[in-house]
């Protein structure tokens, strides 16, 4: 009898302890469907979310082209470059001839002389860094002209620009203020192939000196 009542408590001990073991699989699969419900509660408003959050993105985008710059052309016409520098360019020229004292006199005119072309570049050799800069230096004069800017032309000819600079001129001689002069300076303008040291290739053609009665 002893062995009978042992195996029988033996297998009430074995059906105990399965049904110990079948409550904690329930649950432990209990927790996990739990976390898995606890997930996709998360997930669907994180989902409409996102898909707002896209929607806004692709509606308000923008697209941006990155285009590669326009090869500049190796030489430029006049109708191309704006009038202000041709303006600069002769006012730069003016300032070189016209503005001086004689001991710099010289070194103007000879930067002056770089923005001139052809048959004026040879006048200007004549004129202006042999006659003209031996009187400068001769009687010592310094002289400057004042631009009134209210007074400039600009006209384009085909090819070519012609500006007006009209302006008033001081002379110093030996010390000696000289009456002012009202001016004009006409110069004439074109255009080469481009470099390093003259972007636009504008160089000077022609320049007429006009004093005028006020």
């Amino acid at each position: 009898m002893s062995k009978v009542s042992n195996l029988v408590k033996e297998t009430e001990l074995r059906r105990t302890l399965s049904d110990n073991d079948t409550i904690r699989l329930w649950e432990s699969h209990k927790e996990q469907a739990l976390l898995w419900r606890s997930i996709a509660l998360l997930q669907i408003p994180a989902t409409f979310i996102s898909i707002i959050f896209c929607l806004v993105l692709w509606s308000t985008r923008s697209v941006t082209l990155n285009v590669p710059a326009k090869p500049l052309p190796g030489m430029y016409t006049a109708q191309e470059i704006p009038d202000s520098e041709f303006i600069d360019f002769s006012t730069d020229y003016i300032n070189l001839i016209a503005t001086y004292q004689p001991a710099v006199a010289r070194r103007q005119f000879e930067e002056a002389r770089k923005m001139l072309w052809s048959k004026m570049i040879q006048r200007f050799d004549s004129e202006m860094l042999n006659t003209e800069i031996r009187a400068i230096e001769n009687t010592k004069r310094t002289q400057i002209f004042f631009v009134d800017p209210t007074k400039t032309k600009i006209e384009r000819k085909g090819r070519s620009v012609e500006l007006t600079l009209v302006g008033d001129r001081y002379k110093i001689i030996a010390g000696k203020e000289m009456p002012v002069v009202q001016t004009s300076f006409t110069i004439t303008m074109s255009t080469i192939p481009k470099n390093t040291f003259n972007k636009y290739g504008i160089v000077i053609t022609n320049v007429v000196l006009k004093n005028l009665e006020k």
